[in-house]
């Protein structure tokens, strides 16, 4: 599977490389300027938007299936990195307050 932040914006998705995955607006067909959004997959799906020219004598990009796409967050190529973060953060948010408030009222407490 394939995660696709904008999956019902886009009606074309393409593999540009290991990197890069372009979702057009339409599909692309000849003698047609189409807008398209390229995701950056391994940079934390930031993109960047323009349009390309079909002409007559352009190939046309294959479009990938609709079954291996999904808007899943488990798919995501920086999971891992996503719950790490959460990870501490709930440490220092909740675990380490906690502990200071704890040990505050044990001492008030005597």
């Amino acid at each position: 599977m394939i995660y696709v932040p904008d999956l019902q914006n886009y009606k074309c998705y393409v593999v540009q490389n290991e990197q890069i995955l372009r979702g057009y607006k339409e599909i692309p067909r000849n003698n047609s300027t189409i807008e398209y959004r390229d995701f950056y997959m391994n940079s934390n799906y930031i993109y960047r938007d323009s349009s390309q020219q079909f002409s007559q004598y352009t190939t046309l990009p294959v479009c990938l299936s609709n079954d291996i796409l999904t808007t899943e967050v488990y798919y995501r190529n920086d999971f891992d990195s996503i719950l790490i973060i959460f990870f501490i953060m709930c440490i220092f948010c909740f675990y380490i307050p906690l502990k200071i408030f704890s040990r505050l009222f044990k001492k008030g407490a005597l």
